[in-house]
């Protein structure tokens, strides 16, 4: 590292020479000169220096002149004023109006405390710089963030901890149609859909990392990905909303579901003979007829349940493409009343389960395929059923809330790992038991999508998961259609 360079400026030539022969004792790079005007030529000609020491009274130009034109050649010198004793007053003021970083007193008996503030003002200086050089740096990567946010395709939003909007691209703003969007509360001021959105994720998910599908007004669809944003203690800091355009994707989706369902026709067909060829294989001379009954029965049950998952896999693809949806007044109590009557009894039985409801009687209607509905929510209390310990509850909730019917469909089965939950929607054939195809929640999915609304996965203590089912009523409906009609 080289030496600090070091300019001392004093009229006082003992006093000079005593100053700068220490300072290169101590290892600073010194020059020196008795001329306030010479000393302004040694800043041009040989700076920067990192620190001045002037003497404070000196003729022609005192020490506080000579300060202020110094700092207009470099702002980072720093200065230390040598002053007596009549003059302390004007070195104080030197220090809190021109910057000075110390002053001592003459005739310096402690020679130390010269190379001790001489020091001090360097190492000042150098943090100055260092802090400087950070904010540039900082800076440059915020311009740079700004620059991609600003041109990227999707639409960006980013909100503080407050819930505040802080950040919107200009892709957000033409979606939004509004450009005064910055400090606003984001659950007042979005439109209704991510207003909804934002808050049921933040009243369900533990605020994890979620995507959801949405519709947008008009025929587009919006894939929006909600990332909560944390501080360095762990602490949420915020959320970042990103929206993409998914409208053509969901079109190559539509004709791959026709693909899926022409699948399905085909095996169906093949399974139910293999099925039937298995059946006539009882009495095989190498078995006893007890061993092989018992074969032929679990083989019997097993493609009884692939047959079952096939059959699944088709509805769930009529769903996916929306197809045959028709829609009536529904009222959610009643339906899930009527679920709850005329569940499988042999299955309740088999495990001794326990269903309790707590169904709100107020709620308001909604628009939506009761057959559909029904489908969706017998799928998920059967979910619930086969996951439940035996002896255990099964629990049902109804109620309204910020325009929608909440259905919290709750189990006690093994907590779902955190790694899993993003997948828990997918397509699987995978059932706790035989009366589970393990289709349930994408069938589930697919249909509460259909139908306007949302469905949650999570789990929320030691044991058990909880399904939530959001749907609009007719009163956010009505309200949603009165928007659309006014914009």
């Amino acid at each position: 590292m080289e030496p600090e360079k070091t300019l001392v400026v004093d009229d006082d030539e003992a006093l000079l020479y005593l100053m700068t022969s220490y300072l290169e004792r101590q290892g600073y790079a010194v020059e020196s000169t008795s001329n306030p005007f010479q000393a302004l030529e040694l800043l041009k000609t040989k700076g920067p220096f990192a620190v001045l020491v002037t003497d404070l009274t000196m003729p022609f130009m005192d020490g506080v002149q000579l300060l202020r034109k110094a700092r207009q050649l470099d702002a980072h010198l720093e200065v230390v004023v040598i002053t007596a004793a009549a003059s302390v007053e004007t070195a104080i003021a030197a220090m809190r109006e021109d910057g000075a970083f110390n002053y001592l007193m003459k005739p310096l008996e402690n020679i130390n405390e010269l190379s001790l503030a001489v020091k001090r003002a360097a190492a000042y200086r150098r943090l100055q710089l260092e802090r400087e050089e950070l904010q540039a740096r900082a800076q440059a990567e915020t311009d740079r963030l700004q620059s991609l946010i600003a041109n990227i395709g999707d639409a960006i939003l980013a909100a503080d901890a407050q819930g505040k909007l802080a950040v919107i691209n200009p892709a957000a703003t033409h979606l939004l149609g509004r450009t005064n969007l910055i400090g606003c509360e984001a659950l007042t001021c979005l439109p209704r859909p991510l207003a909804i959105l934002l808050s049921n994720w933040r009243a369900t998910s533990g605020q994890r990392p979620a995507t959801i599908e949405i519709t947008w007004p008009g025929t587009a669809t919006q894939m929006v990905s909600l990332t909560p944003m944390v501080d360095a203690q762990g602490a949420t800091a915020g959320w970042v909303m990103v929206i993409r355009d998914i409208s053509h994707l969901k079109q190559l989706d539509e004709l791959k579901t026709q693909t899926l369902t022409d699948t399905a026709n085909r095996i169906r067909m093949p399974l139910v003979q293999a099925m039937n060829l298995l059946t006539e294989l009882s009495n095989p001379a190498a078995l006893s007829a007890e061993r092989m009954n018992t074969i032929v029965y679990q083989l019997v049950k097993t493609w009884q349940r692939i047959q079952l998952w096939a059959d699944e896999l088709l509805e769930l693809a009529q769903y996916e493409s929306g197809v045959g949806v028709t829609t009536s007044t529904v009222d959610p109590a009643q339906l899930l009343n009527d679920i709850m009557a005329n569940l499988p009894q042999d299955m309740v039985r088999a495990r001794r389960l326990r269903l309790e409801t707590s169904l709100s009687t107020d709620v308001t209607p909604v628009r939506t395929d009761a057959a559909m509905l029904r489908k969706a929510l017998q799928g998920l209390i059967t979910r619930a059923s086969s996951r439940s310990e035996i002896g255990s509850t099964v629990r049902v909730a109804l109620h309204e809330q910020d325009w929608q019917i909440w259905i919290d469909i709750s189990d006690s089965g093994t907590p779902i790992d955190e790694a899993d939950l993003p997948h828990a929607f997918e397509r699987s054939f995978v059932g706790s038991s035989l009366d589970s195809t393990g289709l349930e929640l994408a069938t589930a999915k697919a249909i509460i999508d259909k139908l306007g609304g949302q469905v949650w996965l999570r789990s929320p203590g030691p044991v058990g998961s909880t399904i939530t089912v959001c749907l609009p009523t007719l009163t956010d409906q009505n309200a949603a259609n009165g928007s659309a009609l006014k914009a």
